[in-house]
């Protein structure tokens, strides 16, 4: 690490919550019927947004490249930069048409790129 002092461990749960807690509000406000309750999913997901940014940004400047293969490192910043981009997709698709087939391909798709980004972050911690 850079400083002795890492705000990427506490900030990276932020965006997997947000987008989680998002996507399940989506969910019940489509399973209801009501259209006009996705407000506060698109809250959440643009709150989730802002801390995937905020987790990005600490995370390359807290990145010790010695300690880890240079592989396991980039893989994770790869994940992670493609979920920020997702992210940001699924967030203008849940304040414009938040139910289209093309917005639940974009929420399944940074889904999976961020489970991809969570496992290979354990696998940094972890490994």
């Amino acid at each position: 690490m850079i400083s002795s002092i890492s705000f990427h461990p506490f900030i990276s749960h932020f965006p997997t919550a947000l987008l989680f807690a998002g996507l399940l509000l989506l969910f019940l406000a489509h399973k209801k019927g009501k259209r006009d309750d996705t407000g506060a999913a698109s809250f959440n997901l643009s709150m989730g947004f802002i801390a995937a940014l905020m987790a990005d940004f600490s995370g390359m400047i807290s990145v010790d490249m010695t300690s880890q293969s240079t592989v396991d490192v980039l893989g994770h910043q790869g994940y992670s930069f493609l979920v920020t981009v997702l992210f940001a997709f699924a967030l203008g698709w849940s304040y414009t048409k938040p139910f289209s087939s093309t917005a639940l391909f974009i929420y399944l798709a940074c889904t999976l790129a961020m489970l991809a980004s969570v496992f290979s972050g354990y696998q940094l911690v972890f490994s």
